[in-house]
């Protein structure tokens, strides 16, 4: 016969918490950029919403996934391939978002995908 204690701690239950938290976490994170899109377009000014290019906000968002997984890497296995791969991608996302941004030139910046790729290269081993 179980208990509730016991139940709360098997592997099913973290894991349905973790995936609820997760999803009202990024729920919360679309609700907040729908008022926010409301607000602008309801006449309130908002200075960091004054991009030209603010969709560039939802490429910064996919780096999200890719530097979590570097993180839980990094809690379980230390500095490991998988944990540098992880932190590689998620890194080179936020890069490419910036660019857009900040409005870099990509005539510039191309070689630093050259290097990206070397990273990749080095990280990529067994797992």
């Amino acid at each position: 016969m179980s208990t509730p204690e016991t139940q709360a701690s098997t592997p099913e239950a973290t894991k349905t918490t973790k995936t609820n938290t997760s999803g009202w976490v990024f729920g919360l994170a679309v609700v907040v950029i729908g008022g926010l899109l409301l607000a602008r377009n309801l006449g309130i000014e908002l200075f960091f919403l004054d991009f030209h290019n603010w969709w560039a906000f939802f490429i910064l968002a996919a780096a999200v996934s890719p530097l979590v997984n570097a993180y839980q890497s990094f809690k379980a296995e230390g500095f490991s391939n998988n944990t540098l791969n992880s932190l590689v991608s998620g890194s080179t996302i936020v890069f490419i978002a910036l660019i857009f941004l900040m409005d870099l030139s990509l005539m510039v910046w191309w070689p630093s995908f050259i290097i990206v790729a070397g990273l990749y290269m080095m990280t990529s081993g067994k797992r």
